[in-house]
């Protein structure tokens, strides 16, 4: 199978998280895209809510898509609480994908990721060792141009043949911030998540206030 690993805050889930996904296994014939939310632990993560409850809303919202499947006929979606279960040091992305290669040896993983990311990539945690060992699919965002970045980066160019990149990016302008905003504002988010996770939002008082970090 080819399997992409999608990580992210998901600080809320919104619904260009979900189009992505979609878009990505369409256009990149994956097998199964498994959502990674991140652990509060990253130190380069300002997270707005804890732990069970973004993993909660992104469990909400992938109930919703169940009626995506895969070539096999399984679920196309999935979660995976790999780095929210991680221990301190142990949250790189770096980690996340040695932990699925151990979980998926015999198959073919992606690390999805957008453009702007690039940029600074090679000093990620591992960086050296992720690069070279592991695959990426390489989302265009306006302004940060893939070749170049990856050109212009001596890591990232000695190993560009692991860099997949998709030419036309995925842009829906439905940010998780703007979201919150809204809800802080005391505007009205809907159409931009699954309306059981804004529910859930206004249940359990999420995004009031701006959490300091």
């Amino acid at each position: 199978m080819r399997i992409g690993i999608y990580g992210s805050s998901f600080d809320p889930i919104t619904y260009s998280h979900l189009f992505t996904a979609a878009t990505v296994a369409h256009r990149k014939r994956l097998d199964k895209v498994i959502f990674v939310p991140c652990s509060s632990l990253r130190h380069d993560k300002k997270l707005q809510t804890q732990d069970h409850h973004r993993l909660e809303m992104l469990r909400i919202a992938l109930s919703t898509s169940t009626h995506k499947k895969n070539r096999f006929g399984e679920p196309l979606f999935e979660i995976s609480t790999v780095e929210m279960d991680a221990l301190p040091g142990e949250t790189y992305t770096y980690d996340t994908m040695v932990h699925m290669r151990k979980k998926y040896p015999d198959d073919e993983l992606f690390f999805i990721m957008g453009s702007d990311l690039l940029r600074g990539m090679s000093n990620w945690g591992n960086a050296q060792k992720l690069i070279s060992q592991f695959n990426f699919i390489v989302m265009s965002r306006e302004g940060y141009p893939s070749a170049d970045l990856i050109a212009d980066d001596p890591l990232l160019r000695n190993n560009d043949e692991h860099f997949l990149i998709m030419s036309k990016g995925i842009n829906m302008g439905i940010s998780s911030t703007y979201i919150r905003d809204e809800i802080r504002k005391g505007g009205d988010p809907s159409f931009l998540l699954p309306d059981a996770c804004l529910q859930y939002i206004y249940e359990h008082g999420l995004y009031q206030s701006i959490v300091d970090g």
